[in-house]
């Protein structure tokens, strides 16, 4: 019995042909990676942003990478290069902190300008608005 994958294409307008440049922001340990791995999709481990010395450690380690760490609020739109969409398709992940919004933490909050680690999410709103002036938007966002 032959299984359909979601490169399978079932619904044509949403298909992914081109090769898959990854983006991730707040990368942890890679997980998203993980899953397109686990899914044989063709894609390359592109722009991996993570503060975190230990898990961008974890992320080379598991993925066979040499990413460093950096820093989300040093980012700019056009640091991720995003420049040749005819040719790759580009997808950006981001699984921002949650440590303010967990029962376990201290609970404050993510509002913006907050300096929370969970308010780190509206650097993605920022960056997403310097990738639109210059029509470079990802073609598939995923959170």
């Amino acid at each position: 019995m032959n299984q359909t994958s979601i490169f399978d294409c079932l619904y044509p307008s949403y298909c992914i042909k081109k090769p898959i440049r990854l983006i991730e922001l707040f990368a942890g340990i890679g997980s998203q990676a993980m899953a397109l791995r686990d899914l044989e999709a063709n894609f390359e481990h592109y722009r991996v942003v993570e503060i975190d010395l230990f898990a961008i450690k974890s992320y080379n380690a598991i993925h066979g990478t040499s990413f460093e760490p950096s820093d989300i609020t040093q980012l700019h739109g056009n640091d991720l290069g995003i420049f040749d969409k005819k040719q790759y398709e580009y997808i950006m992940t981001y699984s921002f902190p949650c440590q303010d919004l967990s029962k376990a933490g201290k609970q404050a909050g993510m509002s913006k300008d907050s300096g929370t680690r969970s308010g780190l999410l509206w650097e993605v709103e920022r960056i997403l608005k310097e990738l639109n002036e210059t029509d470079s938007l990802p073609q598939v966002l995923l959170m």
